[in-house]
């Protein structure tokens, strides 16, 4: 034991003689083992932690799917969900729900807030019981009896100030009267965070018919009965379409519809789970090019200190305890870059939490815990054991007594430098493995942000509107009201023109439904249905491939209309003339096409068109009580967001008004997370860059003090300054092909890994490898420059006097 404090206070003493070389190797394993602590805390909320559900790992979402074009609809008829929940033993309950975006109405104020819609069972699933009251009686779900709400505790404490008395209060939703019968737990959500309450998902008789069984609606969540696996599931779940009826088995038999099960983590989770994968990726390379930096400067160290360790084995110091020193010597440096990297990684999670890359809404924290620190933990062991490997080889291969025979300092064998040489290599891979990924997801958010999306991205303005009142209950009212909003908006200074929408540019659409083209068996059995104004397609410069618009004629008592897109032509008529047809869309009403405009972006500029679109008149569709607006201005859009509140607030100043923002600033906001990615992935990029820069450097710059003797004579012998210079320059060269041609090889296999984070780039895009190319041989060249030049002024006289 005192041995050990020893060999500990030994080495504190070395390091500290040495503190730019302690502090440079400290800084680097704190960068190191900090983004791999930050990355992995995210990544432990994501995939580690058990959700905030009793045994939430057997909740499963089911949708409905199309196998031949691999589409999931992310959906469920309504029809379908009691077929299941008659026919399926797999799940010991099943419920469904709807996210939406309401305007309440409470202590004589209104506020834009989100809510869900669930059938009672939904509960149940979740297996949470509530704090305070119930959840909801299993007759909510009838017609006229659903006037019952559930409050989440965020909610009750930020509106209502944790009121004990808040059962049986009445809050107005859309218009509507609810009374409270219950507040959950703290800390629990669903579907997300940002849900305020719950009310029952009301189910009339004629919701049930087979006629809506391909009307697309709520989402189902489920919960494996225990024992219960899905392939299970999905052998009851396939013969749920017999039951429903011939038509739904005929599909299903055709390969045309299917089931499709998600585990509920993922359905939370997305595609964030793949990035952070990525991201962990990325920083275990930046780990090991830091090991392998602090392990290189370590081996220069110990080729200085040979006859110290020879003398101190003279001295009746075993290999063993020579061994030990030198572990010690590297868990000194590890400990206090792990300390100082555990501090900045988790200091850095604020900086995740609040970027696209962290949870948002979603109910996952990235908070340390107990898995985070022993993480920590070990990569700070693993890295002072990986920076002690090289001098532990080194010390095994020394003759200790020929060194100490020697009495000076021995040069480092040929072994010693192939072995910094190998280092050097290895940090110029694992740099070109980040700047390449790092090149390619840049690549593809460049591509991304060309993609055309079908929109003027120009002076258009986009809001939401919420209307609460009472005196728009009707849809003729809601209508009317609308109108309203389009003439007064229209009166605006800078306002072109008044479009409105149910669903605004990329934003998901969230009304699906089949369609059947009159006269015809075939269809398409889903489509998205959006309600717009005349003036929609005009407001954002959508133009008209074939017949017209809407143009004020119609009317809830007039012929029935639709326009379509392009994609749904296509799908619905071939290349036959749309115009004249007939289609049934989201209702029992035939109508006429009457136009096709372009199939536009709907969600996000990276995701494909994964349906057609039928879009319908404001007075002959859905006029909900939210609905989109997008004006065309005559300036700069952000210079009517002032005139559009005062103009509500005199309109009526029940109807909230949200979400006001350019149409351009929406676009890059579905980007976040894809930029948040290529900017970390560059970051790491950048510092592995700059160590492999260092690495390089100490090699040729320790090869030049070795070589100081033949580089001088060299000269005596009537070598020129340029000959040295291209005998450095050219060990420099070799380590780059060597560590560019492997980097290379290793990034394009891991690109096709991860290539569901790029966006059109295949993984062996020549544009991306040269640039990292050029870059990586910029870095090298500079690296090669300052030992190259000390070793062209090398001083003959005093290398032939060494001689």
């Amino acid at each position: 034991m005192n041995g050990l404090r020893t060999d500990i206070r030994f080495g504190l003493k070395l390091l500290a003689s040495r503190p730019g070389f302690t502090a440079a190797a400290i800084l680097t394993l704190a960068l190191g083992i900090g983004s791999n602590t930050a990355v992995f805390s995210v990544l432990n909320g994501y995939l580690l932690k058990p959700l905030p559900y009793p045994d939430g790992e057997q909740l499963v979402q089911v949708d409905e799917s199309e196998p031949k074009s691999g589409l999931v609809y992310g959906q469920m008829s309504i029809p379908i969900y009691f077929g299941i929940r008659e026919n399926v033993t797999a799940f010991t309950s099943s419920g469904l729900f709807k996210a939406h975006s309401y305007v309440i109405e409470s202590k004589g104020a209104s506020a834009r807030v989100t809510g869900a819609q669930v059938t009672p069972s939904v509960f149940a699933v979740l297996g949470v019981e509530p704090l305070l009251g119930r959840t909801f009686a299993t007759t909510a779900t009838e017609p006229g009896r659903g006037d019952e709400l559930v409050l989440s505790y965020a909610f009750w404490q930020r509106r209502f100030g944790g009121d004990s008395n808040i059962l049986g209060a009445t809050i107005r939703i859309a218009g509507e009267a609810y009374r409270v019968v219950g507040v959950m737990p703290k800390g629990f959500a669903f579907p997300d965070q940002s849900v305020a309450f719950w009310k029952p998902w009301t189910i009339a008789a004629a919701d049930r018919s087979m006629e809506n069984v391909f009307s697309f609606s709520p989402h189902m969540i489920a919960r494996y009965r225990p024992g219960v696996n899905a392939a299970t599931a999905y052998r009851q779940l396939n013969e749920v379409w017999a039951a429903l009826g011939p038509e739904p088995a005929r599909q299903a038999k055709a390969g045309i519809i299917a089931f499709t099960l998600t585990p509920w983590r993922q359905i939370i989770g997305g595609d964030k789970s793949t990035t952070v994968l990525l991201l962990q990726t990325a920083v275990l390379f930046l780990l090991l090019i830091t090991c392998v930096n602090v392990a290189n400067l370590l081996l220069a160290r110990i080729l200085g200190r040979t006859h110290e360790m020879a003398l101190r084995a003279a001295l009746g110091a075993s290999r063993w305890r020579l061994a030990r020193q030198l572990v010690i010597e590297g868990l000194c440096l590890a400990l206090p870059g792990g300390l100082f990297g555990i501090a900045l990684g988790w200091w850095s999670l604020s900086f995740f939490a609040g970027s696209a890359i962290g949870p948002g809404n979603a109910i996952f924290s990235i908070a340390p815990d107990w898995r985070v620190a022993g993480f920590a933990v070990v990569v700070v062991a693993l890295t002072g054991l990986i920076v002690s490997l090289l001098p532990l080889w080194h010390l095994g291969r020394t003759d200790l007594q020929g060194a100490l025979q020697e009495g000076a300092r021995m040069s480092a064998g040929r072994g010693a430098r192939r072995v910094r040489q190998v280092l050097a290599v290895t940090e110029l891979g694992l740099a070109t493995v980040l700047l390449v990924g790092s090149g390619l997801l840049l690549h593809g958010l460049v591509r991304v942000e060309a993609i055309d999306p079908g929109y003027q991205l120009e002076n258009v303005l986009l809001a939401d509107i919420g209307v609460p009142s009472n005196e728009y209950e009707t849809p003729a009212a809601r209508v009317a009201f609308y109108h309203e909003v389009q003439r007064r908006l229209a009166a605006l200074p800078g306002v072109k023109t008044v479009g409105l929408t149910s669903v605004l540019p990329f934003e998901n659409p969230s009304h699906v439904s089949e369609f059947a083209v009159h006269g015809s068996r075939q269809g398409n059995p889903s489509v998205y249905i959006q309600t717009v104004n005349k003036n929609l397609f005009n407001s954002l410069n959508i133009p008209l491939l074939r017949g017209r618009g809407f143009d004020g004629r119609e009317t809830a008592d007039s012929r029935p209309v639709v326009v379509i897109n392009r994609k749904l032509a296509q799908a619905a008529f071939g290349n036959a003339d749309p115009l004249g047809q007939q289609i049934q869309v989201g209702d029992n009403a035939w109508r006429t096409v009457v136009g096709v405009v372009p199939t536009v972006k709907t969600n996000s500029l990276s995701r494909p068109i994964d349906r057609g679109t039928a879009y319908l008149p404001l007075a002959q569709g859905e006029p909900m009580r939210s609905m989109g607006l997008t004006l065309e201005t005559t300036g700069p859009a952000a210079g009517v967001i002032g005139p559009l509140h005062e103009a509500f607030e005199q309109m009526d100043s029940s109807v909230v008004l949200y979400n006001v923002k350019p149409i351009h600033q929406r676009m890059l906001e579905t980007l976040d997370q894809r930029e948040a990615t290529m900017s970390l992935v560059l970051v790491f990029g950048g510092i592995a860059l700059a160590l492999a820069f260092v690495g390089v450097y100490g090699v040729l710059s320790y090869s030049v003090r070795q070589r100081a003797n033949e580089c001088g004579v060299r000269l005596a012998l009537g070598a020129v300054p340029r000959d040295l210079l291209w005998l450095i320059f050219r060990d420099g060269l070799t380590l780059l092909v060597f560590g560019l041609g492997i980097g290379l090889v290793v990034a394009v296999a891991l690109g096709y890994l991860a290539s569901s984070q790029l966006f059109g780039i295949a993984p062996f895009d020549p544009a991306t490898l040269a640039g990292v190319a050029i870059v990586l041989s910029v870095a090298t060249l500079l690296a090669c420059y300052l030992p190259a030049r000390r070793a062209a002024r090398s001083d003959p006289v005093d290398a032939l006097h060494a001689e």
